[in-house]
């Protein structure tokens, strides 16, 4: 997807972004906060069955607090040793990362109530079919669908081997059968992160072009998404991609690079987006980038593209190589964010904008690029926050399975 694509068009709605939780939900009976800020392993099951594990995102903004997860389907056959729930330790240090091919369900958490020592968790289970629910007629309907809604009475528990903060562990019963009240699962949960999600992005380039790593001004990769709860790790990595047939580079050839020179393609390990800066390359609208990649693994980008000295709306940038510009670093963070899920923003000025609309919009007040706002649209945060992994992760759905989806107003700072 280019910077000047509709990355509104063919997107499909996903569940709903958790809503703010009750303000009696953020502290207990003893005034204790009941949940931290940020990434719990989860593990669900009964017994010594283990079913689903995967993460919940807890943040506050302002007092206001939400909340949302993921279930993966367990891997009985990859497990060493046989652990009930309440023992299941986390699959490493830090937020866990699961098998894409695994991913089950999104969780919306829509209640934290304090109860007695622990407190109520109420949430909705959203289950996400690859290809869709196809109806006898063959229409096809969804591809998720509302499981059910579910409450769970957590109480502190004794964290087992793995979990960095003993007393943020908790497990508890959820009924899962309205008609039988013996049927029962388990859940644990226990903090593992401040952050909400982790990520890789690697970048290879062709011969003596730069690095898109900032605007110059102190805003970084990691300064952009730390900001809204993302652990990113910047890889500058090869310098020596070429080709033999001249500077102008298809998406063909950048998957080829990809493909071949990448540092890492095991996505179920690790969520590694792939940057190639290019000299040029064929793009849709203005040339300047392209997240190509139909599983969102992958973008290039033109380094060598030259600003027209003839058109104003360039302003300072008029007649400069792109990658001597502060256009370079947005431009690699707005393909990032098709990578991420994300569409255009239509409006504003922040990153999902393209940029020859901000340019467009600029004021003697305010000339491009002075009027770039380096951060995404708070809706966009939410969504990078909160929406399922499988709409946020490289190699999951295609680019639109989060799309479509209205944020609740009072999500809205």
């Amino acid at each position: 997807m280019s910077d000047t694509d509709d990355g509104a068009k063919g997107m499909q709605d996903c569940p709903p972004l958790p809503d703010i939780l009750p303000e009696d939900s953020r502290r207990g009976t003893s005034g204790k906060p009941l949940l931290a800020d940020g990434c719990y392993f989860l593990a669900y099951g009964r017994d010594v069955d283990v079913w689903y594990v995967g993460t919940l995102r807890v943040e506050s903004r302002s007092g206001r607090l939400f909340a949302s997860g993921d279930l993966y389907a367990f891997d009985m056959a990859a497990a060493t040793e046989s652990q009930p729930i309440g023992l299941v330790s986390p699959p490493g240090p830090g937020i866990p990362i699961f098998p894409i091919a695994n991913y089950t369900y999104y969780l919306r958490v829509v209640n934290v109530e304090p109860a007695e020592a622990g407190f109520i968790l109420t949430f909705e289970a959203h289950r996400f079919f690859p290809k869709g629910v196809r109806k006898l007629n063959g229409e096809i309907v969804a591809r998720w669908v509302l499981d059910g809604s579910f409450t769970a009475k957590m109480l502190p528990g004794d964290a087992p081997p793995g979990h960095p903060a003993p007393d943020r562990f908790f497990i508890g019963d959820i009924p899962t059968d309205p008609g039988d009240p013996g049927q029962r699962a388990q859940l644990q949960m226990g903090w593992v992160s401040p952050l909400l999600r982790r990520a890789v992005i690697e970048i290879d380039r062709v011969p003596d072009v730069q690095v898109p790593q900032g605007n110059g001004a102190g805003v970084t990769w990691q300064s952009v998404f730390r900001s809204f709860g993302w652990e990113v790790e910047l890889v500058v990595s090869n310098d020596d991609i070429t080709k033999n047939d001249g500077p102008v580079w298809q998406r063909s050839a950048a998957d080829a690079a990809m493909r071949n020179r990448r540092d890492s393609s095991d996505l179920d390990a690790e969520w590694r987006y792939y940057i190639l800066v290019a000299q040029l390359i064929v793009a849709p609208a203005d040339g300047f980038g392209y997240m190509y990649h139909p599983k969102r693994e992958a973008l290039f980008m033109a380094s060598e593209l030259v600003f027209p000295q003839s058109e104003a709306q360039w302003g300072t940038l008029r007649g400069k190589r792109f990658d001597t510009t502060v256009a370079f670093f947005r431009t690699a963070v707005h393909e990032i964010g098709h990578a991420m899920g994300l569409g255009h923003d239509e409006g504003g000025f922040h990153f999902m904008r393209p940029t020859a609309s901000i340019a467009q919009e600029a004021s003697a007040a305010m000339p491009f690029p002075a009027n770039i706002e380096w951060c995404f649209d708070p809706d966009d945060e939410d969504r990078l926050r909160h929406w399922p992994d499988i709409a946020v992760r490289p190699g999951g759905a295609e680019l639109g399975i989060g799309g479509g989806l209205p944020l609740p107003e009072a999500q809205r700072a």
